[in-house]
This record gives C-alpha cells, sequence and structure tokens, in this order.
C-alpha cells in the first residue's frame, strides 16, 4: 500500500530502537498499531457507507425503472413506432361530412336497384355469348366431320 519494502521497515525500527530506547519499545509500538487499527476501522466505515449509498442509488434507479414500466402504454409506443408521422391515422380519418343520412341513403337503394338491373342485364349478355360461342363451335366441329 505504502511500497515500504524490508530494508525501509528495518531502518525504522533501528532509528525506534536508539530514539526511543529498548524499555519504551512496546509501549510505542502498541499505541502505533492501536492507530493502524482505528485507521483501518475509520476506512472499511467509510467504504461501507459509501457502498451503502451506492446501493441506495441503484436502487432508486430500479425504482424509477420499475414506477416507468408501470406508467408505460403499449398502445401509444406501438402506434409510435408504426406511425411516427401519422400518415396512416390521417389516412384512415374519415370526417361527418362523408356519413350516410337518411337522404342519402334513398338515393343508394336507387343506385343499388341500377346496380341490380345491371348485373342481370351482364348476366344476360354473357349468357348470349356462351350460347353464341357453343353454336359457332357445333359448327366447327360439323363441317370437319
Amino acid at each position: 500500500m505504502f511500497d515500504i519494502g524490508w530494508t525501509e521497515i528495518t531502518v525504522i525500527l533501528v532509528i525506534a530502537i536508539i530514539v526511543i530506547g529498548p524499555k519504551d519499545l512496546p509501549k510505542v509500538l502498541r499505541a502505533v498499531g492501536q492507530w493502524v487499527a482505528k485507521a483501518k476501522a475509520m476506512t472499511r466505515d467509510f467504504r461501507g457507507h459509501v457502498d451503502e449509498m451506492i446501493r441506495e442509488t441503484e436502487i432508486d434507479e430500479v425504482k424509477k425503472q420499475i414506477d416507468s414500466i408501470d406508467k408505460f402504454d403499449a398502445n401509444s409506443a406501438l402506434e409510435n413506432t408504426i406511425d411516427a408521422e401519422g400518415d396512416i391515422r390521417e389516412a384512415f380519418d374519415f370526417d361527418d361530412s362523408n356519413t350516410i343520412d337518411s337522404n342519402d341513403q334513398s338515393q343508394n337503394e336507387g343506385s343499388t336497384d341500377d346496380n341490380r338491373e345491371l348485373s342481370k342485364r351482364i348476366d344476360e349478355d354473357t349468357g348470349r355469348d356462351a350460347e353464341n360461342f357453343d353454336d359457332s363451335l357445333d359448327k366447327l366441329k360439323g363441317s370437319d366431320t
């Protein structure tokens, strides 16, 4: 941690023996050990508080994410993904002027009758064309034999 090698520790011990003396050296070493233990306890406590703060912030972030999921509107997200500019919605929006009222309905019924009559005529014409085709085909077969 402090990059102190064995040679530096030996030099410090020799100087401590000379300055303090062999008689008081155990008391001094015990006091230094207690200080080191207190410093380690303080750093451990500080680290614990920092870790707790980090966990709380992570928990708060997770809570925010869960709340945002609760407020998530899948329909609007899907609409924004599929039709971001609103072009499709505008294409399918019908205004009230295009609705059929009772007057228009009677006109539509008349046009429906016209459509039925036209369809009958087409069917009759198609039937005649089919008969004419069959007659022509029979004539061709008769002329071949």
